[in-house]
């Protein structure tokens, strides 16, 4: 059984997530603590090297460097990380997960950093108990950094559109024919597909807003730009159309050959099976 959440927006429209397992956040968070030990050695290491190469006395800058690395490597690099990768990291992207703000929206700096900085204590510190703890009492598997955050983990699972909320306008019918469409990253799919079917309740300039944001992160996975005279979600519905018709043809096609493998086994010479 699938849990599914409910996360309302500032314009009050309610959106079905599917918040991330409590499971899944610990493994994400266990390769993301590798990852950043890794790269917290390696930059000590270097660093260690040069003040060696340039003769500095290690036992007067010692105590400062251990400081920065390891503010850096613990604060810096996973506020960055998460700022530019809207939500995720490496963690979270093998696993499917993305942190988003409780209305649903992207996170940014402010959010990234106040995880970053309880990530220390929750994570570091403490070996992972405080998060786990709070993760197990909480419904929706958060910690103490979402908490102050706003924030929370959802499963990046693609929503399910109805026909009537996918539209493809007459005048991009020839152009989204010849477009070339670079496979998108399921977080964008997921994020446009979750636009798309609550587009309707939302306020006329949250929808304006929210469809041009979506709009440029889809640019540089579709050429050539479409027609003079598209708007942000007409562009966004062709996409979307788009690749329904080409999960809809292979699906088509999986069919035909499975039919036609079923009727070739079907003139095996009499007592011949397969197994």
């Amino acid at each position: 059984m699938v849990l599914m959440s409910v996360l309302v927006t500032g314009e009050a429209v309610a959106l079905r997530v599917q918040p991330a397992h409590f499971a899944a956040r610990a493994l994400a968070a266990a390769i993301d603590l590798v990852v950043y030990m890794i790269v917290y050695f390696a930059i000590f290491i270097s660093a260690g090297w040069l003040l060696s190469y340039a003769r500095f006395e290690w036992s007067l800058i010692g105590s400062s460097i251990m400081i920065l690395l390891t503010v850096f490597t613990t604060v810096a690099v996973p506020c960055t990380v998460e700022t530019l990768m809207r939500g995720r990291s490496l963690g979270k992207l093998a696993l499917g997960l993305r942190v988003v703000r409780e209305d649903g929206g992207a996170i940014g700096f402010r959010h990234a950093l106040i995880r970053a900085l309880l990530w220390q204590f929750e994570v570091l510190a403490t070996g992972g108990s405080v998060a786990a703890l709070v993760g197990l009492l909480s419904s929706r598997s958060k910690r103490l950094g979402d908490m102050l955050a706003g924030t929370m983990a959802v499963s990046e699972r693609a929503a399910r559109l109805r026909h009537d909320q996918v539209v493809l306008h007459p005048h991009l019918y020839g152009w989204i024919q010849q477009a070339d469409i670079s496979p998108l990253p399921a977080g964008l799919h997921h994020r446009i597909v979750q636009f798309l079917s609550s587009a309707s309740q939302r306020t006329p300039g949250s929808r304006t807003e929210r469809a041009v944001e979506l709009a440029e992160e889809l640019n540089p996975h579709v050429a050539p730009a479409p027609p003079p005279g598209t708007s942000p979600e007409m562009f966004l519905g062709a996409i979307i159309a788009r690749t329904r018709w080409e999960y809809v043809d292979r699906q088509r096609r999986a069919d035909a050959t499975a039919a036609g493998f079923r009727n070739r086994v079907g003139t095996l010479p009499h007592g011949l099976h397969l197994h």
